[in-house]
């Protein structure tokens, strides 16, 4: 344990972990006038509040469909709307206290930047009598401020997750639904729940309940809400930890501080690492087969469980009584390799695989008192273990699976937990290339098979600043039909003041996306701006039907009207030759301006047009200067890019961003699908899915150089 606040005095847990509970928790309010205060609650992951049922749906009849309803939430001096994902019970008609487990998981639909709790991954058969601190909010004179407190656990209550509290400190209205931490390991183990009525103490919910969360319940998309949240949890942390360019002190930091891990097999870096690791896994074929991973590495069942483990974490969790010798340790490194070769139910993530599978061949080789007879154990292990699994796919997935469209939903609220790659439909919105639902062949044939793909009309809003008219622009809406014969719709060249453009193009623009519209086919527009207006926002534009915005309704993607002369003939070969090879096999993603979160320079331009053809280049932190760095890029001969339209804080980690860009590359497997792969995304930010909020302000510029070229960019603009 190290020292803090000077020599030979012991650090103060509570000192140290305060400051993190009480920058994570957050205000439950009533929608009503006023925004009355029902109780407390705290991130876990990002953009989602974990709180009581009691106080997520205070207020409000009881109804089966307690799930999405709205609340509000209080950050800060901000009220932000959520809506209530999943709620048990749902509804309490009678008095008294509401049932375990009172529990309730609320989804902000306001994207926020925010820190979160380290919740327990311990599957905890009863708990200590460590000492505990609890947080919340009271109204107070008028006001409302925060609160803590601290008091022991004295025992369980029933079979039901309850926690007894001692009395050794208040516990006013309001703190309810805030969480309790466990000040000698570190992290939240409950959920605040009520002061005992006419008794001492109080009641808490232990986060290990959570895991009763229907597989298939209300979560969007009915997909694994509890797997979603969990990994969220682990990826925030993770990404926290290793982005060194942070100022504030993390969780990982705390346990070390504390001294959580000690005498330990993980370090707190290495278990917020591996957590992080495993979050990037599919989820476990089931219950079964992760208890059935646990008893062999453990090498004997975890018996007695209250609730039974669902997540990679949770199992993990389970190997931390193994505390004799290198147990602990070997019972992780091979919990990891499997983790790593396990059945799947879903496409396998190779990357995430091999990045495990080297992290415990790693940790093994640096260890102390681990042998390498145990080392050789690992790899013989994992070998077999992947001749067992054979195909990356198992039992009737690998049936099923015959393209990464193959009966995928579009709606953007589907399936975003981990994979972007269930919300694209096999059918390309950008036109130019087959892929594998045109019969164009896989993405890796060859040129002629990808050239025979369909050319799809797509609309054209051209933009045109007025130099000597600051905030006024001339523009342009024009129809590309499959020919490729540009016809124009509506043109003026008055000056447009900025603000009213969306008004008075939205005629013209229905004009065009009549004209080009398909059955299942919402024509793509293009934007084409010069290289100043490339972070134009045409995109959020509420010109989609009921007002929402454009860019979620169809693929807007972005052209240069003044790119850099193709005086060099090579120069021109090898933009067109990237072009196709894009499209031609999956692309590769490279962030050239981002290492670990630290900004740093673009590559010299010998060595971006020395890159492979198949590059990607994405733009994390150079929203400032965008129009210079694609500048430099298309120089360089590159049709395709990436980027962030917002400008990102240097203290911003930025993991999220990276890993959802490479995820969704990875998905669409060709550059024809990212137009649309953006606006799924879109869409899902639109509708408040958590997993897309790293994709706002994305931006794609796919500028087609072989069949699409821009109408009149060779002749200079006449002053009206």
């Amino acid at each position: 344990m190290s020292d803090f606040g000077g020599p030979g005095e012991a650090a103060d847990p509570a000192e140290i972990l305060t400051p993190l509970v009480s920058a994570a928790t957050v205000r439950v309010h009533g929608r009503e006038p006023g925004y009355p205060l029902r109780g407390s609650g705290f991130f876990v992951a990002p953009n989602w509040v974990l709180t009581a049922a009691h106080v997520a749906l205070a207020g409000q009849e009881p109804a089966p469909g307690g799930p999405g309803r709205k609340v509000s939430i209080g950050y800060g001096d901000r009220m932000l709307s959520g809506v209530v994902e999943w709620a048990d019970p749902a509804g309490h008609a009678g008095g008294g206290r509401w049932p375990a487990p009172d529990l309730a998981l609320i989804r902000l639909l306001d994207g926020v930047d925010h820190p979160c709790v380290w919740l327990t991954e311990r599957t905890a058969k009863g708990y200590t009598t460590n000492r505990v601190a609890y947080f919340g909010h009271i109204p107070m004179d008028g006001e409302v401020v925060a609160y803590n407190g601290r008091c022991s656990i004295s025992g369980q209550l029933g079979g039901g997750g309850l926690l007894k509290l001692g009395n050794e400190d208040e516990m006013p209205n309001g703190v309810s639904g805030g969480p309790v931490v466990d000040l000698v390991r570190g992290e939240v183990i409950g959920v605040l729940k009520a002061r005992r009525t006419g008794q001492d103490g109080g009641l808490a919910i232990g986060i290990q309940e959570l895991r009763r969360i229907p597989t298939s319940g209300h979560g969007t998309g009915g997909d694994d809400l509890y797997h979603r949240v969990m990994t969220a949890h682990d990826l925030h942390h993770a990404d926290r930890y290793a982005f060194v360019g942070g100022q504030e002190p993390t969780w990982t930091d705390a346990h070390a501080e504390i001294g959580a891990a000690a005498g330990r097999a993980l370090t707190p870096g290495q278990r917020t690492v591996l957590l992080g690791m495993l979050a990037q896994l599919p989820p476990p074929a089931g219950t079964r087969s992760l208890q059935d991973i646990v008893g062999a590495v453990r090498g004997t069942p975890a018996l007695g469980l209250p609730t039974a483990p669902r997540a990679w974490r949770d199992g993990l969790g389970l190997l931390y009584d193994l505390r004799r010798g290198t147990g602990e340790l070997e019972a992780v490194l091979r919990y990891a390799v499997h983790a790593a070769t396990a059945d799947r139910t879903r496409p396998v993530d190779e990357a995430a695989e091999r990045v495990l599978w080297h992290w415990a061949q790693d940790t093994a080789a640096g260890a102390f008192g681990l042998t390498r007879l145990f080392r050789n154990t690992l790899v013989t292990e994992r070998k077999a273990r992947l001749r067992a699994r054979g195909n990356p796919l198992t039992g009737a997935t690998a049936a099923a699976h015959t393209g990464i469209g193959a009966g995928l939903r579009a709606d953007p609220a589907i399936g975003l937990g981990t994979e972007f790659g269930a919300v694209l439909d096999p059918d390309p919105y950008v036109a130019g290339t087959a892929g594998p639902a045109d019969g164009g062949g896989s993405p890796g044939g060859t040129g002629e098979e990808s050239q025979a793909g369909r050319i799809r009309p797509e609309a054209l809003l051209e933009l045109i600043p007025r130099g000597w008219e600051p905030g006024r622009l001339d523009w342009r809406v024009c129809v590309v039909p499959e020919n490729g014969e540009v016809e124009c719709v509506e043109e003026d060249f008055r000056g447009t003041p900025l603000d009213d453009l969306p008004a008075r193009l939205r005629a013209s623009l229905d004009e065009a996306f009549r004209r080009c519209d398909q059955p299942g086919y919402p024509a793509p527009l293009q934007l084409a701006v010069p290289g100043a207006l490339v972070a134009f926002a045409a995109d959020t534009w509420p010109l989609g039907p009921g007002g929402r915005a454009l860019g979620s309704v169809r693929p807007v993607v972005i052209r240069r009207t003044d790119p850099p002369p193709d005086d060099d003939p090579a120069r021109a070969e090898a933009r067109q030759a990237r072009w196709h090879t894009l499209h031609q096999q999956p692309p590769r993603t490279a962030v050239l301006d981002c290492d670990g979160g630290t900004p740093g320079q673009l590559p010299s331009d010998d060595e971006l047009s020395a890159r492979p053809r198949d590059t990607l280049p994405v733009l994390c932190r150079s929203a400032a200067t965008a129009p210079e760095e694609l500048h430099r890029l298309v120089g360089c001969g590159y049709p395709v890019a990436v980027w962030r339209r917002e400008p990102v804080e240097p203290e911003t980690a930025c993991g999220d961003f990276h890993r959802g860009v490479i995820r969704t590359v990875h998905a669409a497997r060709s550059a024809a699908r990212l137009p649309r792969a953006l606006a799924a995304l879109r869409a899902a930010v639109a509708a408040g899915v958590p997993e897309a909020y790293w994709s706002r302000g994305v931006t794609l510029f796919y500028d087609d150089p072989t069949r699409r070229p821009l109408p009149g960019t060779d002749e200079l603009l006449e002053t009206p």
